[in-house]
């Protein structure tokens, strides 16, 4: 039975915690859930309480909640308290996913995933425990455009998702430190290393894509614009249910159309997903934005 990374172990049991918010589990049951999902190979014999508390303290660290223990009872997230990280609970996703679609040949008649899945999802896991850890990585990487991967040394500082695809943004540690974003599909090789690394002393990783859509972040002095898009009634219904961007808001709502606004930068990766909307979506504002969809 293959192992599993304490990220694939740490994301069930919040999402076992998560369930039961409120309501306490004993270690006890906490151990058996463990042990019926697949984790034994972990630890071998047994999950022992030590290894929970571990597992507590990483947990606790790594999505910034606070789990109660409370005497007699057990173990859960306060039913007032915070709810997980939600970009934390998408890269779990991830590789919770990436674990399940190794599949036996036996259980391919009963799951059909999608055949255009995203390559190099293997590397996250690595990346993201160099990103916790302050630790350089090399990466065979090779662009689109080129003929064969190069090797680059990089501190990696944040994994992003945009259009089913994950990214890196790393810093630059050979040459002039410069930052980095790059696509995990394109990494041939990773090898992890034990050199430290410091982030760029202004960088903020909540910040840096909050104003962004996709991965593209100007860095002409371009500034965030608030754009309003007026869709058919289907299609708005569609980008109510997966909206663009976490700054969208609903403008309007009736029979006739859905107006949206979102606050991102106007980058050549939103307009080919307006695009990708044919004529289900009419930009409204800005004036630029407007111009370019009406030619």
């Amino acid at each position: 039975m293959p192992t599993h990374t304490p990220y694939q172990r740490h994301a069930f049991l919040l999402r076992y915690l998560e369930a039961r918010r409120g309501r306490p589990a004993p270690f006890e049951t906490l151990q058996a859930a463990v042990e019926a999902n697949g984790f034994m190979a972990d630890f071998g014999k047994a999950y022992l309480r030590r290894n929970w508390e571990r597992d507590k303290r990483q947990m606790e660290e790594k999505f910034g909640l606070d789990i109660e223990m409370r005497r007699g009872c057990g173990y859960c997230l306060p039913a007032d308290g915070p709810p997980p990280d939600p970009a934390a609970l998408r890269l779990a996703d991830a590789l919770e996913m990436n674990d399940f679609l190794q599949l036996p040949a036996a259980l391919a008649p009963f799951v059909q995933p999608e055949p255009r899945r995203a390559l190099g999802t293997q590397h996250l896991g690595p990346l993201l425990r160099a990103a916790q850890a302050g630790r350089v990585v090399e990466v065979d990487y090779q662009k689109h455009w080129d003929d064969a991967p190069r090797r680059r040394t990089c501190g990696p500082l944040l994994l992003r998702e945009s259009r089913g695809r994950w990214y890196v943004l790393a810093v630059m540690v050979v040459g002039r430190p410069h930052l980095v974003c790059l696509g995990l599909d394109r990494i041939a090789a990773l090898e992890s290393t034990e050199r430290p690394f410091a982030p760029p002393p202004d960088f903020d990783a909540a910040a840096y894509y909050a104003d962004c859509f996709g991965i593209t972040r100007p860095t002409d002095g371009q500034v965030p614009e608030d754009i309003m898009l007026r869709f058919a009634p289907v299609q708005g219904r569609y980008a109510l249910s997966y909206p663009l961007h976490p700054s969208q808001r609903l403008l309007r709502d009736d029979a006739a159309a859905i107006e949206l606004s979102i606050r991102v930068y106007d980058t050549p990766e939103l307009r080919m997903e307006l695009r990708s909307y044919g004529d289900a979506v009419e930009v409204l504002a800005p004036k630029g934005l407007r111009e370019w969809w009406e030619t």
